[in-house]
Formats: structure tokens, sequence, C-alpha cells
């Protein structure tokens, strides 16, 4: 794949977290791009003869058409997403290195552009969230959702591993943090705080220090994310029977997402063959809550993809942490967005089943890191036979 192609199609994901009035152009650009890479992908693998796809991705696949051949109006979804995974697994095994350093080089350019645009643009002040007494500000731009925008500031955070010049270092840190924090997304903060908290424990002579309690305790968390939803649903209903009062103080923490979940997990049970083969991708036909979406992307796979579906993502997600725990120290930026978006999707559902592939990416980079460490490990060793003849 040329770099050039690979280059716009990121710059391309970047530009579809704005709000542009022409929104639906640059969706359609993105949509071309993939179809095309698509083609070039599967007539170069063909050609070699070498379609190799890890079981993991193929379960994936597989599960995918499985949902789809039950939930043939959102036909136009399914295969975008077919073709999204199918796209993002090859260029992470066989171009991972350039995707890699052109993520967060772009990173850095679109958080610079959103520093400007809360310098220049119309604030919005949004309603603070209280959590434990203190008060925590939102401020937003019109141009940028601020999950997006949070997203890009964390991206940018963790670039500084690619960085040499200690001065850009120190100006990164200090404006991603700072845009994280006036967007205020409890989100996106309680996950940074957690994944630093889990690093720090990770280091020698403290709790998490060996890599198999590192190992229990990241999939641990995982399966608590996985069923967050679940437990909530079920929290409130033995809350309600046993003290016979409605939880209280949610609305604010969860900012109405507890309404959408019990919506939508309601609307699961009441679909018992679904439960099975998935309800097909969210559309404007469909109306279960005030949105059309749950905003928790375990919820919405169990949603879309039906338990076996849920399943299949969980297990993936379970040898994603494995990998991430082998290159914790060369890629330790990769380890804790992990970690962060494993915490992200609690509250929101634009990372999996989406047109958008730019957090599916960093799930790939290191599903797919050993072929980047394998090849690496080859140039060396043709570096030294060199040398040495």
């Amino acid at each position: 794949m040329n770099n050039l192609i690979i280059s716009i199609y990121i710059f391309i994901s970047f530009i579809l977290m704005y709000n542009l009035e022409n929104k639906s152009i640059i969706l359609y650009l993105l949509l071309i791009f993939q179809l095309m890479m698509f083609g070039f992908n599967l007539y170069v693998l063909l050609k070699r003869k070498n379609i190799k796809i890890s079981k993991d991705i193929f379960l994936i696949l597989l599960i995918t058409i499985f949902s789809l051949i039950f939930n043939m109006d959102t036909l136009g979804n399914y295969i975008i997403n077919i073709v999204l995974i199918f796209n993002i697994y090859i260029l992470t095994k066989y171009r991972w290195n350039y995707v890699y350093k052109r993520i967060f080089l772009y990173a850095n350019i679109f958080n610079i552009i959103n520093m400007f645009l809360y310098k220049y643009s119309t604030r919005i002040y949004g309603a603070p969230k209280v959590i434990l007494g203190y008060t925590l500000p939102k401020i937003l731009v019109p141009q940028i959702w601020v999950a997006s925008l949070s997203l890009i500031a964390v991206y940018s955070l963790f670039s500084i591993n690619l960085i040499k010049n200690k001065l850009l270092k120190i100006f990164i840190v200090l404006l991603s943090l700072s845009l994280i924090i006036v967007a205020g997304k409890f989100t996106t903060i309680l996950a940074l705080l957690i994944a630093g908290i889990i690093y720090l424990l990770n280091l020698k002579f403290f709790l998490l220090s060996s890599k198999k309690m590192l190992k229990y305790t990241l999939k641990a968390m995982l399966t608590i994310c996985f069923c967050s939803p679940f437990i909530f649903y079920y929290f409130t209903i033995v809350y309600n029977e046993f003290l016979n009062t409605k939880v209280v103080d949610v609305s604010s923490l969860f900012s109405g997402r507890h309404l959408l979940w019990i919506d939508y997990i309601n609307y699961i049970y009441d679909n018992k063959f679904q439960i099975l083969v998935g309800n097909g991708f969210f559309s404007d036909e469909k109306k279960i809550s005030y949105l059309l979406h749950p905003h928790n992307q375990y919820l919405t796979i169990f949603y879309t993809l039906g338990i076996l579906g849920f399943i299949i993502y969980y297990l993936f997600y379970l040898k994603v942490i494995d990998e991430s725990i082998k290159i914790k120290k060369q890629y330790p930026n990769l380890f804790m967005i992990l970690i962060i978006i494993i915490f992200e999707m609690c509250g929101d559902d634009y990372f999996i089943l989406t047109i958008n592939p730019l957090n599916l990416i960093i799930i790939f980079l290191i599903h797919n890191s050993k072929y980047n460490i394998n090849s690496e490990q080859i140039l060396k060793n043709r570096k030294k036979y060199i040398k040495e003849n």
C-alpha cells in the first residue's frame, strides 16, 4: 500500500471527528478510500496467494456476516464494518511502523488545531459535573465534539514516546492535559487516572510488578467493563426491590446514560431470538430510547451482533491485553491507550462498530505488534550480517 494513500486515509479519519458543515462529503470520501483499499489489498493478497488471517479476526468477520444474514435492513453498515476490519488488519500487519508513526503525528497536528479553536472560536459552557464535592467544568467549541477532542488529546499526549526534543515533549504534555481538563469529559479524565495508577503500580517493587498479576488485573477490569451496563441494570433492580427507592445521584454521574442502558437492555430481552443473532446496526426507523445509540460500546456490540458477537469481541480483547503486556516496555504508549479505551468504551460507542477507523487502528496495532517486532528483528539480523561480512 502506497504511503501517500495511507497518510490521506488516516488524515481523513481525523477530519471526520469534526463537526463540519459538509461532513457527509468527508464521510463519502473516507468510504471511497475504504473500498479502494479493500480492492487493492484483496487483489495483492490473491495475486501472492497469501491470504492469512488470524483466527481472532476470522471469527469477528464470521460473526458479523452471520448477524448480517438476519439483519439485511442494515446491509450497508455491515459491509462497511467488514471492509473496515479487513483493511485495518492488513494495514497494521504489513505497514505497522508507518501507520503507528502517522497516527501520532496527525494527533499532534490536530491537537494544536484544537488549541487554536479554543482560543479563537466561540466557547460553549456546558453543565458542569460535580464529583465528590468538586466541580468539573465543561467548555466546548462547536467545531468538535468533546469526546473527539479529548481522544485526540490523549493520542497526542502519548505521542511523546516518538519525540526526542525535551521542550517539545513538555509542550505536548501541557497542551494535551490542558485540553482534557478544559473539555471536562469525566470518562476520559477517570480513564487517564486509572491508566496512570495501573502503570505506576506495575513499576518494580509495586503491587502489579509481576506480569501474571498485571494480566489478571487487566482481564478482571476488562470483564467488569464489558458487563458494565448489565451490572448497573441488575444493581438498579436489586436496589429498587429491596430498598423500595430509586437509585440516587446517577443522573449526574452517568449524564443520562443509565436510562439508555435500561431501555436498550429491556429491548434486547424482549426480542429473545435477536439475543443470538443481534439486532443489526442502529437506524432512524428503530427508535428504542431518547438516543439512537446506548452510549456504551459493549452494549452496542451485544445489541448489534448478539451474544456470540459479544463473546467473540471479549475473547479478542483478552488476547489484545496479552499482547499489550508483551510490548509494554517497548511501546508503553499503546499499553496506556488500551487501558483508556477499555474504560472509554463504557461511556461511548464510536470505537468498533463505526466507519471511523482511528480507535480500531490502535487496538489492531497492539494485536499485530508481533509482525512489527519480527520485522525489526529481521532487519537487525540483516544489518549485523552485512557488518560482519
